[in-house]
């Protein structure tokens, strides 16, 4: 886990560090208004028709704290549902915030908790295209897989074996915004993520989002892989905001 947050943290200075050269819409750093609420609803596909469903939702308990749900689920079953919370402090134009969460996890019919612990950093910028943001965020989560065996003893007896061992991955997100036009949103994202299984992806995610009428918002978007095994993929998604 250690070797995963020191090679993301490499990868967010990088990034960061080249996008300052060039207030935003989603939550990231920035607190949800008190009382606001916050729904997306998305769909994934890549060129190998593997599809994933996503609905994310935030909720403004106070004027610092935001409540979330973060879930989806694939073509192939697997899925994940996570509660959040965070907390977010303004240092001049700077915003920081911490989170922390619980659920669980999907995986070929097997159930695994999980627990989830995140920072992020963002501030609003000006640009010849118009007002923007920029933001910083990374995670760390710890998923408890079930392991079982079986060991022979005692010529045949059989003795199974069942015990809970901990996961690790690590995921970072660095977000360009760009508002050019009152009804029109551009956004630039690089993803990175670490896991054990997986090993190391990056991705390049770029979307438009198209105010249709409040508090309706149209997102489309397409994901390119930068390293990795990830395939292209195109992103509908479908934004409320109250």
């Amino acid at each position: 886990m250690r070797t995963a947050l020191m090679r993301l943290a490499g990868l967010v200075a990088f990034a960061g560090v080249f996008l300052w050269g060039v207030a935003p819409a989603v939550s990231g750093p920035w607190p949800r208004e008190k009382g606001g609420i916050f729904l997306t609803l998305s769909q994934q596909q890549d060129e190998a028709r593997d599809s994933w469903t996503g609905l994310w939702a935030e909720y403004g308990l106070t004027e610092r704290i935001t409540l979330g749900l973060d879930a989806g689920r694939s073509a192939q079953g697997d899925g994940k549902l996570i509660l959040w919370a965070q907390k977010a402090w303004e240092r001049g134009p700077h915003r920081i915030a911490a989170s922390a969460g619980i659920g669980a996890s999907l995986i070929a019919g097997d159930v695994a908790p999980l627990v989830q612990v995140g920072g992020g950093w963002g501030r609003g910028i000006t640009t010849r295209f118009g007002p923007g943001w920029l933001a910083a965020e990374a995670r760390a989560v710890v998923t408890a897989r079930d392991v079982t065996f079986s060991q022979q003893v005692h010529g045949r007896t059989v003795a199974t074996y069942s015990y809970l061992m901990p996961e690790t991955s690590a995921k970072a997100e660095i977000t360009l915004g760009l508002r050019p036009h009152d009804r029109i949103m551009w956004i630039e994202q690089l993803q990175l993520e670490q896991g054990r299984e997986a090993g190391f992806d990056a991705r390049l995610a770029s979307s438009l989002v198209y105010d249709l009428s409040t508090p309706l918002k149209l997102e489309l978007g397409v994901i390119l892989p930068v390293s990795g095994h990830a395939d292209p993929a195109l992103k509908l998604g479908i934004w409320l905001d109250f």
